[in-house]
């Protein structure tokens, strides 16, 4: 009997202990689902940023249909164009379209990273489900993974 005893108040301890670390484990991840408290600043800056990258992406564009529009212009001269006239002309079309791509990345990542404060999933890994450190949202508002999920991805 005695032993039967001493089994039966194990045995709830250890229930008592598991379901203890489970509610500790569920408030840490409630915690963990905490958007950041400087999330009215990082929002500012995301909806500058997003203007910004708009406002260059509009002008690279305006620019490349200035260079399209002077092709066309020169096509109907009768003077011809000197080949590194064109050479130039070509790379600053190439440079403003890579430039072009990279701004629309950029703004792509703003835009995701606005709709996941919308959504109140912000600041969180999108790989393992973490929060974000604040240092790293700070350097790096549009961040969607954590330092350690970022650095395997990149290994």
């Amino acid at each position: 009997m005695a032993v039967k005893a001493a089994v039966k108040t194990r045995t709830k301890k250890r229930i008592r202990i598991k379901a203890k670390r489970r509610a500790a484990s569920k408030s840490k991840r409630k915690s963990r689902r905490k958007p950041p408290a400087d999330l009215k600043k990082l929002r500012g800056w995301l909806l500058e940023e997003q203007e910004r990258l708009t406002a260059e992406l509009q002008e690279i564009e305006h620019r490349t249909a200035r260079m399209d529009e002077s092709d066309r212009a020169n096509e109907l001269s009768a003077y011809e164009d000197h080949p590194a006239d064109l050479a130039s002309e070509t790379f600053e079309r190439e440079k403003d379209l890579a430039i072009g791509e990279s701004v629309e990345g950029m703004l792509n990542k703003v835009n995701t990273a606005l709709e996941k404060m919308e959504r109140g999933t912000y600041g969180t890994c999108d790989a393992c489900g973490r929060p974000i450190k604040k240092a790293r949202l700070k350097a790096l508002p549009f961040a969607t993974l954590c330092l350690d999920c970022q650095g395997r991805l990149e290994r």
